[in-house]
């Protein structure tokens, strides 16, 4: 059976392209919860497989939460005290470092909405200005006609 050119035309596909989407921040000594936060572009879902980091010193930890839904992609489970506030993960856990040409695979890759805002809020500990930039490598789902 033959399909009509309009019945062709309206089929959608997904293309992957390979995207890269990069969070800068300079984390002032001693700060809890600077933010900063990442947009998926709005040209297309983001299908998120790797996370690489550099950071100039360790001891910076990283919370990281969903605008819309506001869910938390790091999360501690462990009971705390009303006095104690969870900052995050410290980030070498997190995120493969490019220092060592390593970055962290997502064990199944996470689709990211299009426009969707991620809200990551950096607390650094050392004592110094921190640089820190998180690189999440995967690919931008374009959706195509066939």
């Amino acid at each position: 059976m033959a399909t009509s050119p309009s019945a062709a035309a309206t089929a959608r596909g997904i293309v992957k392209i390979p995207r890269v989407l990069v969070v800068d921040a300079v984390v002032p000594l001693n700060t809890n919860q600077f933010p900063s936060v990442l947009t998926i572009p709005q040209d297309a879902d983001f299908e998120w497989w790797f996370l690489a980091a550099f950071r100039t010193d360790s001891r910076m930890k990283v919370l990281i939460t969903e605008s819309a839904t506001q869910r938390q992609m790091v999360y501690s489970g462990s009971q705390q005290s009303s006095s104690t506030v969870f900052n995050g993960v410290f980030i070498d856990n997190l995120a493969g470092l490019v220092a060592s040409n390593g970055a962290f695979p997502i064990a199944v890759p996470y689709v990211m909405p299009a426009t969707r805002a991620y809200q990551h809020a950096f607390t650094d500990s050392s004592g110094a200005q921190n640089t820190v930039q998180l690189v999440y490598h995967g690919f931008a789902l374009l959706q195509v006609s066939q």
